[in-house]
């Protein structure tokens, strides 16, 4: 039992020390950047004008076979060995002139191969044409240099110019595999380490594969490296295999878009991709508020580019 000269006491420290409120910390939302690494696997390549992010893959990795791709490549240097490759499909077209589903392969013997409205056969005009189409003149560069040492190369940028590239994607031949390797600018200043980065590793291929590179992707690369100051040589042959489409289907296909080709002579649809007009868009949104899964359809847009350009190559030999 308190005695009564205890209660006053604790009586008297009530009095003087006022009462206080509990006080809790305020909890409040933690707001963490995501980087493009949490997104896709890659590393930080610190090169000799900077830092970028590299993502690599492998054309396994895509459910593809790359023994029969590797064989065709092989071939193109030997004429004598390589088996034409088959030419467009030619799908039905409607009253309108819109395309209707393809035949099966099964039955496209015995469907007409050309429908009313479809544009006619190509035939070479001049003798030029007629020995470019028996053998490519750009055979020669798998008969000097082999397939082994070619690089792929196509890039997304934020625009014409003088907007920046902030993605690059390459593809070169490993070990009896095709490895696809994109170099990524992060921000706006590190276009010019990816720019600095695809100069020293074109250096180191005998030969480039692009397409429609001689008209937009090198000069736009090469641009860049004025407005940064660094060196971008690039003086290895170039194959543009955009040339070599217009010379042989230019009177065959409705036009020349990869995605055409992809469509029309590879015999398959893009799935998952990104409209080539809303990449800039997608690239700003990440720089300014580091939401890099807007990027995921932009990376995944130009490494279908790539595969579409390798397996494209040997069908235009």
């Amino acid at each position: 039992m308190i005695s009564a000269s205890l209660r006053q006491r604790i009586g008297d420290l009530l009095r003087r020390e006022p009462r206080r409120e509990i006080s809790f910390p305020r909890s409040e939302p933690r707001i963490v950047p995501v980087s493009i690494q949490d997104v896709l696997p890659g590393g930080i390549l610190i090169g000799r004008e900077g830092a970028c992010f590299v993502h690599e893959r492998l054309y396994t990795e895509l459910n593809e076979h790359p023994i029969q791709l590797l064989k065709k490549f092989d071939l193109i240097g030997h004429a004598e060995l390589a088996e034409p490759e088959e030419g467009p499909p030619w799908m039905p077209v409607d009253t309108n002139g819109m395309p209707m589903q393809p035949a099966l392969p099964a039955l496209r013997e015995n469907v007409p191969a050309y429908q009313a409205g479809a544009p006619p056969r190509h035939q070479p005009r001049t003798l030029p044409e007629a020995i470019a189409a028996l053998d490519p003149p750009e055979r020669g560069l798998f008969r000097k240099f082999g397939y082994r040492r070619m690089l792929f190369l196509d890039i997304e940028t934020c625009g014409l110019q003088p907007a920046p590239v902030f993605l690059v994607g390459l593809c070169h031949v490993g070990d009896r595999n095709l490895v696809l390797r994109q170099l990524f600018a992060r921000d706006y200043a590190e276009e010019r380490a990816v720019i600095a980065e695809v100069e020293r590793i074109i250096g180191e291929h005998d030969f480039l594969v692009t397409y429609n590179g001689k008209t937009f992707d090198i000069p736009f690369l090469r641009s860049r490296a004025v407005h940064h100051r660094i060196g971008f040589t690039a003086t290895i042959p170039h194959l543009d295999l955009l040339w070599m489409v217009r010379r042989r289907w230019k009177d065959i296909l409705p036009n020349c878009k990869l995605k055409t080709l992809e469509w029309r002579v590879l015999r398959r649809l893009r799935a998952g991709d990104i409209d080539g007009a809303e990449i800039p868009y997608a690239y700003h949104e990440y720089v300014k508020h580091g939401q890099p899964h807007r990027l995921i359809p932009v990376f995944h847009h130009n490494l279908l580019d790539l595969v579409a350009m390798a397996e494209l190559l040997p069908r235009l030999f």
